[in-house]
């Protein structure tokens, strides 16, 4: 809503969260402190998709029909029984509005004040009147005429899918009477009745009303529609486009969020609409072609003799050029109400456009050009296009109809196409996110559509969704993105449990609420909203900090909660060099030396800071990465008679970056910050490890950056073609910028290299051909793989002899196999298991000899000699069966790791002390209590990585040799590591 024209939502809220209903269910947590959703209620065991079936049949409806249209009310969804904030209850979206005890909420409101978003006294000062009260119609009442139809109580409509769905089979069923229209089984036949329905069957509203919402119910018949509801109910409308298309329905382009909408030309540049304007307007109406507007326009009015009292608007002439947002409110008293309040010039309030609830009419009420007063900021009104959405104040009141959104997103994309918006959560914004021009203003700003509008279906389709990424990055990108549905139902105070479009932000993990934080559905302080982006201040387990308000804010993340934001060229804000902070602003206005060139005077005050600090080392996203100039729209007279009236002032040294400081966007000085990349490859730079793992579903890839405590998400890589072995294992080796991948498969030696600067893996490629290591005539059983310089050496185990091939990347060549068993004279079948690593220019391969023990073959490539052995005289023998074996070579020093009945072994070859040291228990000293299956390991910095697999799970463990001490293990698939996958088999990994 409006900020002249709310009633008081920051103060007495009216929505969820002044609704007399069931507490909400406490905390269950597995962190204390962390506010988690609680679980969906099981669905009901009848079904819906049975439920439509059997009301159709009864009322001689068409299911299609009965199905087309709940979707398009309620996307199939109960919402429990509470109500929209239009009043619409449970999946048929029936209207049950009281408007005796929405007048009363109204008066017992407290009344709005003027502001404008000026900021100053005078304008604080005057009062406005009350909104106009709502206006009856037949279309608030259609809960009432369906229960009367079938003769239930109206509570058991509210509350029972099944008697909503046949209510509103009963209500189709009486329109399509009502037309004298037979009850016909073709659902094209039915499109008079869906008009009715919609406009409650009034007869002087059925010419138009009810026709938007009639053409989208036959454009979803048409494209047809599958949908998992919030409680778990799978349902299923199939496409029928022959009925579609012999309806009378306009194409709305239903089934196709976020396209661009076919925009036809009108006098003037503007886009025309099919439906006729309501009243005069001075102004094209400004609409996609594809949605039914009319224009009725706001008050431009004096209050009194005096002609600086006037509303609602102010006359401009803005371009593409001044519109960098659109805001989205929501009304309280319906749309007549509403469209009367804007209309009454006393009102000093007014928004470009109104959107009704029952068929998504959009009637646009100030020109673009102009400067509607809708956003209680100045600077924003001055930059943005309001849209208003109906609803009424009603108790417990928590949704919002399909209409309102499947009209504000068409209107939206065509707003952003038109005038150059940004498709994201910085442009396309809530009132609630809206700052307040000066200190005096931030607490009495409004805090609507809440925390029940689902941001996520509409940026979907509007077309501008945040895409899931590989990491969280600390000093990254990161996007809120909760689920709205029943799998997150956070605690909000006087509200059901039910989805919501936040997370709640702590002082620290398991702490409290930031500041002086609460769970009320009004306070926007402890929340960041679906969609906002923010700057990763720290990651802790499940939990992730975000840069907030000048301090770091903690959300509990299992992984669901937000999505990197990785792309290329990305930008963060921070102070500069020698800053303690900087100072943070709620509106952008230019120095005072711009007004006087202009010839204005200049509001006092003009440029003052908030209470709010941004301090050195934190960093926040911008708007944009282009500073905006300063600027003020002076404009003081209805009639542009003042001296230099109508004039927009620019300033030339006062420039602003716009940020996403808080719940809210604020301004920060661009003389004040440094415009930085955000740190967006968690695969670049620092100690950091590759996994490549075999799972039931096939092979995956994550990677570990520990300097920055990150890590990329496992995600599927391309399989090698014909092969389905579970048990696949592979070998890793770091070369430059590239991972190379070795494995088995169907015989064969295939490798894939990934780029680690673009993150892409090439297909895998057999080696065994001409030009490549060359065929061999025995299958191949293992591989491993190990470098010398520039020099990849493959080792492999075929028909039981020991072979090695190489690639030479400084001379662009493969040597193809040379046989080692030949060179030491192993017996066929001498090694197994073998694992490889380097120490300069000498590698060592370790394997299983047939006498269970372990023998190392060691190539000096300086020298040009290889040399055999068995090391169990110089670290001891192993009791048990070894089942694994993984190397690694540091400095001087090679670290080799064994399995033993699934428990790790760990002994060092010192090669510049000429010994070894004997077997170490590294199961004891990490408290491994999961048997492992597979080990690999690796080095980065001063500390061993090892990691294997142990009940079907990849774990991780890290000796510190600076500091001489070893960590526990660690599940790498827990959703603040690398994630969830399908059950693990195998592992390999390699480190730099």
């Amino acid at each position: 809503m409006t900020e002249r024209s709310r009633i008081a939502r920051a103060r007495t809220p009216l929505r969820a969260a002044v609704a007399a209903v069931a507490a909400a269910a406490a905390l269950s947590t597995a962190v204390s402190g962390a506010t988690h959703a609680t679980a969906a209620p099981a669905a009901p065991a009848s079904g819906l998709q049975a439920q439509f079936a059997a009301a159709a049949k009864e009322f001689k409806v068409p299911e299609s029909i009965l199905l087309a249209v709940s979707y398009q009310q309620t996307r199939w969804e109960s919402h429990q029984g509470r109500p929209s904030t239009t009043g619409n209850y449970n999946v048929m979206g029936l209207t049950q509005v009281d408007l005796a005890a929405v007048a009363a909420a109204q008066a017992a409101a407290e009344p709005e004040v003027d502001q404008r978003g000026e900021g100053t006294p005078s304008a604080a000062a005057r009062a406005v009147p009350a909104p106009a009260p709502p206006v009856d119609s037949p279309a608030l009442h259609t809960l009432d005429a369906a229960a009367g139809l079938i003769g239930r109580p109206a509570a058991e409509l509210r509350e029972s899918t099944l008697q909503s769905i046949r209510g509103g089979a009963a209500l189709l069923a009486e329109q399509q009477r009502r037309a004298k229209a037979p009850q016909s089984g073709d659902p094209a036949a039915w499109y008079g009745a869906v008009v009715g329905f919609s406009n409650g069957g009034s007869a002087e509203q059925g010419s138009t009303e009810g026709r938007e919402f009639a053409d989208r119910v036959f454009g979803t018949l048409g494209v047809g529609a599958t949908r998992t509801t919030t409680d778990g109910q799978r349902l299923t409308l199939a496409p029928d486009p022959t009925a579609a298309a012999h309806s009378p329905a306009v194409d709305r382009g239903v089934g196709r969020p976020g396209q661009q909408s076919s925009a036809q030309e009108a006098p003037g540049g503007s886009l025309a609409a099919p439906a006729a304007p309501s009243a005069t307007a001075a102004d094209p109406i400004e609409c996609p072609s594809n949605l039914s507007c009319d224009f009725r326009p706001a008050a431009y009015a004096q209050n009194s003799a005096d002609v600086t009292n006037f509303g609602n608007y102010s006359i401009a002439n803005r371009s593409g050029a001044e519109i960098d947002y659109i805001v989205i409110h929501d009304t309280e008293g319906g749309y007549a109400g509403s469209l009367a309040t804007f209309q009454n010039p006393a009102t000093l309030a007014s928004a470009h456009y109104l959107l009704r609830s029952s068929d998504g009419l959009v009637t646009q009420m100030v020109a673009n050009k102009n400067v509607a007063w809708h956003a209680g900021n100045k600077t924003l009104n001055m930059h943005s296009v309001g849209i208003e959405h109906e609803g009424f104040a009603l108790n417990g009141a928590s949704w919002y109809s399909e209409q309102l959104y499947q009209s504000s997103a068409t209107l939206t994309r065509y707003l952003a196409d038109r005038f150059g918006v940004p498709l994201d959560r910085e442009h396309i914004i809530g009132h609630d996110e809206v700052p307040g021009p000066i200190q005096s203003s931030v607490n009495g700003m409004h805090w609507d559509p809440g925390t029940f509008w689902d941001w996520n279906h509409y940026m979907d389709l509007v077309g501008g969704r945040a895409a899931p990424d590989q990491a969280y990055v600390i000093g990254g990108r990161i996007t809120i993105n909760p689920p709205f549905s029943n799998a997150y139902r956070p605690v909000v105070n006087n509200a059901p449990a039910q989805p919501a479009n936040f997370v709640y932000l702590y002082s620290s993990p398991g702490g409290p609420l930031i500041g002086t934080g609460t769970q009320n559905a009004s306070d926007w302080t402890d929340k960041a909203v679906a969609g906002g982006s923010y700057v990763v201040a720290d990651l802790q387990g499940q939990w992730t900090a975000i840069w907030y308000n000048g301090r770091k804010a903690w959300f509990w993340n299992d992984g669901s909660s937000a999505v990197a934001d990785n792309r290329p060229g990305q930008y963060v804000l921070t102070p500069k060099a020698g800053l303690s902070s900087v100072a943070v602003y709620g509106r952008s206005y230019p120095e005072y030396a711009a007004f006087s060139a202009a010839g204005v005077p200049a509001p006092d005050p003009n440029i003052v800071a908030l209470d709010y600090t941004l301090p050195a080392g934190q960093r926040y996203v911008p708007a944009s990465t282009t500073p905006v100039s300063g600027d003020f729209y002076y404009n003081p007279t209805i009639n542009g008679t003042a001296a230099n009236d109508r004039t927009w002032v620019t300033g030339s040294a006062v420039h602003y970056y716009p940020i996403r400081y808080n719940h809210r966007l604020a301004y920060v000085s661009a003389d004040d910050v440094d415009l930085v990349p955000a740190p967006t490859d968690v695969l670049a730079g620092g100690e950091r490890v590759q996994l490549l793992a075999q799972t039931a579903n096939g092979p995956v890839n994550a990677g570990a950056n520990y300097t920055r405590g990150v890590w990329e998400k496992y995600h599927a890589i391309p399989t090698v073609s014909g092969a389905a072995d579970p048990n696949q294992s592979f070998s890793l080796l770091y070369m430059g910028s590239q991972l190379h991948a070795v494995t088995v498969a169907n015989g064969h030696v295939h490798t894939a290299d990934r780029n680690l600067n673009t993150g892409e893996w090439s297909p895998w490629y057999d080696l065994q051909v001409a030009g490549l290591a060359g065929p061999l005539t025995s299958s191949v059983t293992e591989v491993t793989v190990a470098a010398t310089g520039s020099t990849m050496h493959v080792v492999v185990v075929a028909g039981g002899r020991l072979l090695e091939a190489t690639a030479d990347y400084a001379a662009g060549r493969w040597n193809q196999w040379g046989d080692i068993s030949g060179v030491l004279n192993l017996p066929t079948g001498a090694l197994n298991r073998i694992a490889a690593s380097a120490n300069g220019n000498v590698m060592h391969i370790n394997g299983v000899g047939t006498d269970g023990r372990i023998h190392v073959a060691d190539a000096d490539y300086n020298r040009g000699v290889w040399a055999y052995g068995d090391i169990t005289s110089a670290v001891g023998p192993l009791s048990g069966t070894i089942t694994g074996l993984a190397t690694v070579a540091v400095g001087s020093k090679q670290q080799l790791l064994v399995l033993v009945d699934g428990k790790v072994k760990q002994a060092t070859a010192d090669y510049a002390a000429g010994s070894w040291n004997g077997w170490g228990d590294i199961s004891a000293i990490t408290g491994q209590t999961t048997p492992l299956t597979k080990l690999s390991v690796t080095y980065t910095g001063n500390s061993l990585r090892l990691f294997g697999v142990g009940g079907g799970r990849i774990l991780n463990a890290n000796g510190d040799y600076a500091a001489g001490a070893w960590s526990g293990w660690m599940d790498t698939q827990s959703p603040g590591a690398a994630g969830p996958i399908a059950q693990a088999n195998t592992v390999a990994v390699a480190g730099i």
